[in-house]
């Protein structure tokens, strides 16, 4: 390794045990290459940078989290943030793997063999609203009078009805996040329930798995799908690094 290459700043996706071999052919951040340095029994996954390189934008954050996920699928990584830079290679070896090395290996031991998946269901909007104007003659009504009318001539029939929505879609979701939870719970080695900021938000979940278990969490994820998919719709994100479980 030159001089220079000491030197030059480094881009950080995440930590790894020593001798770690990375999966080939990875793109990272300015489409730079993807290389390992190791310091005592741990290993940063890094591109070196360029003064040239510029980071803040949607393709590199789309490249980190590719990097990362693309590792994830065959071994361990403990990842960092968008955007960690260090600026030599010594830095990186005295202020972020020697100084952590306790605290990231104890982390590496306690994920090895697990993947994290995302987890993401939402209600089909229109199935259930079909039966709520089944159900609910109040909404009947207020559909009726709003039809043909403009927002101001009817603001507060639209909003009794949007409160009637969402009160709706409120009294059914525990039963249905927790019905979903369930099926996967007995597999799963971990669960982090993220809040949902839309009205048809389910449930939005990180769930720890170990790798000789993903095709069984799979399978039980696609019957709860399956019995819920007339008023459900899951999206399954994975494997993913372990986001969510690297503080725990």
């Amino acid at each position: 390794m030159t001089a220079d290459a000491e030197n030059d700043q480094l881009y950080v996706y995440g930590i790894v045990a020593e001798n770690t071999t990375l999966p080939a052919g990875l793109t990272g951040v300015s489409e730079g290459a993807v290389e390992t340095t190791t310091h005592g029994p741990l290993a940063a996954v890094v591109t070196r940078l360029s003064d040239e390189d510029e980071l803040g934008t949607p393709d590199n954050l789309l490249a980190h989290s590719r990097v990362l996920d693309s590792i994830a699928e065959h071994i361990t990584i403990l990842p960092m943030a968008f955007g960690t830079i260090v600026p030599s290679e010594d830095e990186l070896q005295e202020a972020v793997l020697e100084l952590n090395e306790t605290e990231y290996h104890e982390a590496l031991e306690r994920l090895a063999e697990s993947v994290q998946f995302t987890v993401r269901a939402r209600y089909i909007r229109d199935a259930v609203l079909a039966d709520l104007i089944e159900d609910d003659p109040q909404v009947v009504e207020l559909r009726e009078a709003i039809a043909g009318t403009t927002e101001d001539e009817t603001r507060q029939e639209r909003i009794a009805l949007g409160e009637l929505v969402v009160g709706a879609f409120g009294r059914i979701r525990p039963e249905h996040a927790q019905y979903i939870i369930d099926a996967v719970s007995p597999i799963v080695e971990d669960i982090q329930e993220h809040e949902g900021g839309q009205v048809e938000d389910v449930v939005e979940m990180a769930v720890l798995v170990s790798r000789d278990r993903v095709s069984e969490f799979e399978a039980a994820l696609e019957v709860a799908a399956e019995q819920l998919h007339t008023r459900i719709n899951f999206q399954l994100l994975g494997p993913q690094a372990p986001y969510d479980f690297v503080g725990d």
